[in-house]
């Protein structure tokens, strides 16, 4: 058995292990802000869509699809630069869909969501950069991570989680291609990971047979979708809270590092621009100016109305500094950012390694964080901030749950 083997069977048996989850503080902390960011996306696009919906009344399946969805309806949904996913969109939304439906597992929920985003993100480092190259890892990592929420819910015990994964495994898909198109499609392979990670679970629930070799092999996981099968920083699981940001800034979170270099440059430099030179990761970088996209893609557009406004919050449109905008892409690790240019006074230069939303506790990120919730919601991103602090906190009772499907299902 080589090595890739044994720790996709080592990954799979502690993923089915429920009793080893991180439960620490700072875990719970930091997964009230996500749930709160989940539940407020959800809200939002309830307001905004206005298009009927089938999948939300059907079942356990069809409302881990539609919640899936309705969470990236504006491009919002968290994000884990350490991974290049969107975990909480599926898994929240797979762990909501069986606690709304079977009410009477809403005391396996927390242990659901630890599950399910500790499943993701474990997956997804054990997959790969090349893996990631060629599928789109928030669908494939995200099967796994809806399929350990479900699971964890539905309490199956490590051989029923096993099958489970098993069977999500044998299904999993979701080309790269929607990551360069970006019209839309993202939001269904999110629909399509959590519908399958709870179908999956349900089947093993019946008891539906499994293949036994899920990894090697010519027709397993690690050959068919060029997996890397490596540990990561030496560890093989993740907790899938410590590494995932809160997206804030009104635009793509491909260029959130831009905006904040190019807003704290603006802030430093005072003395009319002369030339701005923005320079973001070359396999992003076509998707991010092209000008048949709409403005939240844009780059160059952005990062003007960014210098223009000195705050990456307010992209209010600045054609009279676009043309002093010039981007590129280049040799820059993906959410980076590299900055150059001049005022009339001097010449200025910055990298901005890490994108903005990792720390979810300092007095920046909280008043963005404000900004964006009330933005999407107004007054009721402060109780749905208390709503998420209940669930965490096993504080919940059944009149926080009517609140939750009421914000959750528009209704």
């Amino acid at each position: 058995m080589s090595e890739q083997v044994k720790l996709a069977e080592r990954l799979t048996t502690e993923l089915c292990d429920f009793t080893s989850i991180d439960t620490s503080t700072g875990v719970l902390e930091r997964l009230e802000v996500l749930l709160a960011d989940f539940i407020i996306c959800v809200a939002s696009a309830n307001r905004l869509n206005e298009n009927a919906s089938l999948l939300k009344n059907d079942g356990a399946i069809g409302s881990a699809a539609w919640l899936a969805s309705q969470s990236a309806y504006e491009d919002k949904d968290d994000l884990d630069w350490s991974a290049v996913n969107h975990p909480g969109s599926v898994v929240f939304a797979s762990s909501f869909a069986m606690a709304l439906t079977y009410p009477h597992l809403r005391e396996n929920f927390l242990r659901s969501i630890l599950a399910g985003m500790r499943s993701s993100a474990s997956v997804a480092h054990f997959f790969g950069a090349g893996h990631r190259k060629r599928w789109h890892i928030t669908a494939t990592a995200g099967t796994f991570g809806a399929v350990s929420a479900a699971s964890a819910a539905l309490n199956l015990d490590p051989s029923q989680a096993k099958r489970a994964l098993h069977l999500a495994g044998t299904n999993m898909g979701g080309i790269g291609q929607v990551s360069r198109e970006l019209q839309g499609t993202p939001r269904f392979n999110r629909s399509a990971a959590a519908a399958l990670g709870v179908t999956a679970t349900l089947a093993a629930f019946e008891n539906i047979p499994a293949i036994s070799n899920l990894w090697s092999g010519d027709r397993g996981l690690l050959e068919v979708f060029d997996l890397e099968g490596a540990l990561t920083h030496g560890e093989l699981i993740k907790d899938g809270i410590s590494t995932v940001r809160v997206r804030t800034f009104p635009a793509t979170g491909f260029i959130h590092s831009a905006l904040l270099g190019v807003a704290q440059l603006a802030s430093a430099h005072r003395a009319p621009l002369k030339e701005l030179t923005v320079t973001v990761n070359s396999g992003v970088f076509p998707i991010l100016s092209d000008p048949a996209k709409e403005r939240w893609w844009n780059l160059q557009w952005n990062c003007a109305a960014a210098w223009a406004s000195k705050d990456p919050m307010n992209l209010t449109p600045a054609p009279e500094v676009e043309k002093l905008v010039t981007v590129a892409g280049g040799n820059i690790p993906l959410g980076s950012a590299q900055i150059s240019g001049q005022t009339e006074n001097e010449s200025f230069d910055l990298l901005v390694e890490h994108a903005p939303g990792l720390n979810l506790f300092e007095g920046q990120e909280i008043a963005w964080r404000n900004q964006k919730w009330s933005s999407m919601v107004g007054d009721d991103f402060s109780r749905i901030t208390q709503l998420a602090s209940e669930l965490v906190r096993g504080t919940a009772n059944d009149s926080t749950w009517r609140e939750i499907n009421r914000h959750l299902r528009g209704e």
